[in-house]
């Protein structure tokens, strides 16, 4: 029996080296695509505001829209 636990040990430490390598390549793989994905896009940097007119312009037409829905509804 003790010989059976020394191979089950040797067998999962070995696993375990060879999961270890493996989880390196995937964090170098990971670490070349972010760094590709972030080279791509450029980064937004803070809130896009909307001037007032614009934003007038955007109340206007809703208010249109509901009113041609409230008069349909009538």
């Amino acid at each position: 029996m003790a010989t059976e636990l020394a191979g089950m040990l040797k067998a999962l430490r070995t696993q375990r080296t060879q999961t270890k390598k493996e989880l390196r390549k995937l964090d170098k793989a990971i670490t070349v695509l972010r760094d590709l994905s972030s080279n791509s896009m450029p980064a937004r940097r803070g809130k896009r505001r909307m001037s007032a007119s614009a934003r007038r312009k955007i109340a206007a037409a809703q208010r249109k829209r509901w009113a041609k829905f409230h008069q349909q509804r009538a």
